[in-house]
């Protein structure tokens, strides 16, 4: 069994006016801040050796506010970057449906069956992603690695580290800042 940590950023200030958002994304609020810099104290006691985050801006204040609380260091991964809206980007969830309100029905219903237009699925975020921890899982065999992830690509980690199905996606994401280990089989990152 490998561990995983994860931790998911603290809430953003399109999180607060529910925009849809990927990279470079929007910065913490200073609620977001808060409660990074609470989890922060925690993962203090981890003996966390490395954090890694994509370069979107919640994510790196995330690994930042992280790192300075448990004396790691900050590494880049643009693989864990969160899904690609394409042309979602910025929208509100609300001009979404009213814009296209079968594929956003579809999108809550089914999310694993829609391709946001311009963007990914969430199987090729899902495949990106674990190619991403397999390869930090190797480089860190004795040390603990923490990841910086966004709502989606959490949720994505946690349905595989499950075992669940990408059916149940909005069960696994997480609620503002949050943080796990996850505990799962080397294969279960081969992103099949």
């Amino acid at each position: 069994m490998a561990s995983v940590y994860v931790i998911q950023t603290g809430r953003t200030t399109w999180d607060e006016q529910t925009r849809i958002e990927s990279a470079p994304g929007a910065p913490l609020t200073a609620t977001g801040r808060q409660d990074v810099a609470d989890a922060a104290r925690e993962l203090a006691a981890l003996s966390i050796s490395a954090i890694y985050a994509c370069g979107g801006e919640a994510e790196q204040q995330t690994a930042e506010l992280v790192a300075e609380a448990a004396g790691a260091k900050v590494r880049t991964s643009e693989e864990l970057r969160e899904l690609d809206y394409g042309l979602w980007q910025g929208l509100t969830r609300e001009e979404i449906k009213r814009r296209q309100p079968k594929l956003y029905r579809q999108w809550t219903d089914s999310p694993a069956s829609v391709r946001p237009p311009g963007g990914e699925t969430l199987d090729e975020a899902r495949h990106r992603l674990c190619k991403a921890v397999r390869d930090i899982v190797k480089r860190h065999k004795n040390g603990r690695a923490l990841l910086v992830l966004r709502p989606v690509a959490f949720a994505l980690l946690r349905c595989m580290a499950r075992h669940e199905g990408l059916g149940r996606l909005w069960q696994n994401a997480g609620e503002g800042c949050c943080w796990q280990v996850l505990e799962a089989d080397p294969a279960d990152w081969d992103g099949s």
